[in-house]
């Protein structure tokens, strides 16, 4: 069972966390978790504080991850504000500058090019630049692709003829230059254009960017056709060679969206350890690419909190599209739309893609997202099993299992293996043992986990060999499971590695225990201690599922049946939140409080019931 701290410490940060939701009240506002170093883990923002910081006080409700989190609170401070507007302004600076552990964060810092007008000089230039939108200058994108941003430019002069020097360059000129003679400019520096026809053409690449094909189609035809009637032949030719520049850029896109803003598609996909988020990008009605991110750190499950975080962040620092569409329904779509307006000066609209070409574009969008985690996992996970090999002196770790069992009191014991193979976990190579109740022996996990060995090292069905078994546990179970090993004459080819909590039970703060008895400890921020609790969490939640189902039809009899107030529900929550009639008989009223459905006249029914006993 996870436990993440004792019932003494547990009960100290709900009563922190109740307390600061009482101060807080019913109002907007950002909190900080702190943990007993001073350092900011987490940052979050809310519409009602209290009930936001009350929800992380229902322990056994949260996420292991949660849970974690909520082990190393040591205080909690709140900031008070007057509108979810204001909330997210101050959540977004604070995650900026304290970059907190359990925050969602992108580990990509990507800065993306866009395609510039600049309309300060007579001749306007068009341009790449990477930055935010700077005022009196027109922009375009951004481009996740510099390759069409490039090739969109060379069109874009092909077709209007506008010139790309700085405006130094421009001035010093006294002839044209290569750009004129490769007909990609009309030389306004030397007057080989006027500046009302140069501000014609602008107006032109100003329509194709955005999306208004057919419009500088006609003017470009019209042109065309006027120079024929007045028998300037050489211009006409060199109008229809522009028009075909036009047509290029339409001819190089596989989808096109027949209305004129931009969008972007967002979709996410995710497993135990890593978030990715992909973004296509339409511009003008033009898919100008994708792009991947992934996301660290985060403790939020749901895709909805996920993705709001993540527009909160991309979009701080690159100028959104006209549309966001997502398969999500935002909880917070006002104020994140009051909020990118105020960062960008633009109005951004949400939709949901239910159908359609625009459902065709996220779906694909998705698959770009599962590649990217695919292959983010495999290289991820790379420098874990690198960094376990050194710790254990081995040269090889392709397979991975990891052990663990569930009961109550040893009545439905199980074991259970989980396998991580490939650079990820195979949860169609888990396997699950029923324990005899006289194995079990009302509770000796060491019994039960040479069960598990034997029968998975006997069965024909699992004719793998893996290169490391990981155990919960410390030198006691390492020793019990070197005994199964060795028998089956395995030393020499499966190492094993115990991961043992702490006396305080803090995930975190666990000892890797080697066969020889040594202990290593690698501290909170190590990525392999997380790779290790991931692997050791991943078989217990299975076990834990597992054992559950076993006992679905009948709740084993205990002396909760004779205590006042308590229901087959209730038993069934008290059993699942303690694990044992033990940890119940000797839990705190207010630990009994933090059961889900148990109120306090419950709880001090409980406590008294067991201490009248004694």
């Amino acid at each position: 069972m996870i436990l993440i701290t004792s019932l003494e410490k547990l009960s100290e940060i709900i009563k922190t966390i109740k307390s600061a939701a009482n101060d807080a009240g019913m109002k907007p506002g950002v909190y900080k978790m702190i943990n007993s170093k001073g350092t900011i883990i987490y940052v979050g923002k809310a519409k009602h504080l209290k009930n936001r910081l009350i929800s992380y006080s229902r322990f056994d409700q949260l996420p292991n991850r949660t849970k974690m989190m909520v082990s190393n609170i040591h205080r909690i401070e709140f900031i008070l504000v007057n509108s979810e507007l204001e909330a997210l302004l101050l959540e977004s600076n604070l995650i900026k500058q304290f970059k907190p552990f359990y925050n969602v964060l992108l580990k990509d810092d990507k800065t993306f090019p866009y395609i510039v007008l600049d309309m300060d000089h007579d001749f306007p230039r068009i341009f790449k630049y990477r930055t935010l939108k700077p005022k009196g200058k027109n922009f375009f994108g951004p481009y996740p692709s510099i390759a069409s941003l490039d090739e969109t430019i060379k069109i874009i002069q092909k077709a209007f003829l506008l010139r790309n020097c700085t405006d130094n360059y421009f001035s010093q000129r006294q002839r044209p230059c290569l750009q004129y003679f490769i007909k990609r400019c009309s030389a306004p520096c030397v007057n080989k254009i006027n500046k009302e026809s140069y501000a014609k053409n602008v107006i032109l690449a100003k329509d194709l960017l955005f999306g208004k094909d057919e419009t500088a189609r006609e003017q470009l035809i019209k042109q065309m056709n006027e120079a024929a009637d007045n028998l300037d032949f050489e211009k006409a030719a060199s109008l229809r060679d522009r028009i075909k520049a036009v047509s290029e850029i339409q001819s190089k896109q596989y989808i096109q969206i027949d209305d004129l803003n931009s969008k972007d598609f967002l979709a996410i996909a995710k497993d135990l350890d890593n978030v990715v988020i992909a973004i296509t990008f339409f511009r003008a009605g033009r898919n100008v690419g994708t792009e991947t991110f992934i996301l660290s750190n985060s403790i939020e499950t749901d895709d909805t909190d996920i993705i709001e975080s993540f527009i909160l962040q991309f979009y701080k620092d690159t100028i959104p599209p006209s549309e966001i569409i997502t398969e999500l329904e935002l909880k917070n779509e006002t104020a994140i739309c009051e909020f990118l307006k105020l960062k960008n000066e633009s109005n951004v609209k949400f939709s949901i893609a239910k159908r359609g070409v625009y459902k065709r574009i996220l779906d694909s969008c998705y698959a770009n997202a599962k590649m990217r985690l695919k292959r983010e996992n495999h290289n991820q996970y790379t420098s874990q099993i690198d960094e376990l090999k050194k710790i254990l002196n081995i040269s090889k770790i392709n397979r991975i299992e990891t052990y663990d069992n569930s009961h109550l009191q040893g009545t439905n014991a199980c074991g259970i293996m989980v396998v991580f193979e490939n650079g990820s976990l195979q949860k169609n190579k888990s396997r699950k043992f029923n324990i005899d109740s006289k194995i079990a022996n009302g509770g000796d996990d060491f019994e039960m986990m040479k069960f598990s060995l034997k029968k998975r090292f006997n069965s024909k069905h699992i004719p793998e060999i893996p290169d490391l078994l990981i155990i919960d546990g410390g030198k006691s179970q390492v020793n019990a499971a070197m005994e199964i090993r060795d028998k089956f004459n395995l030393q020499n080819k499966v190492t094993i590695l115990g991961i043992a909590k702490q006396n305080d039970r803090k995930i975190g703060d666990e000892k890797l225990v080697f066969e020889d008895g040594s202990e290593k400890t690698l501290g909170h921020e190590s990525s392999l201690l997380s790779f290790l609790i991931m692997l050791r969490n991943e078989a217990h939640r299975t076990a834990i599922t597992f054992h559950r189902k076993k006992r679905q039809k009948t709740l084993i009899q205990s002396e909760l049946d004779d205590v006042p107030f308590i229901g087959k529900s209730r038993k069934k929550l008290l059993l699942e939140y303690f694990g044992s009639l033990d940890f119940i008989k000797n839990a705190s009223i207010d630990a009994l409080k933090m059961v889900k459905g148990i109120d306090r006249k419950t709880a001090e029914s409980i406590y008294n019931y067991f201490r009248e006993k004694k």
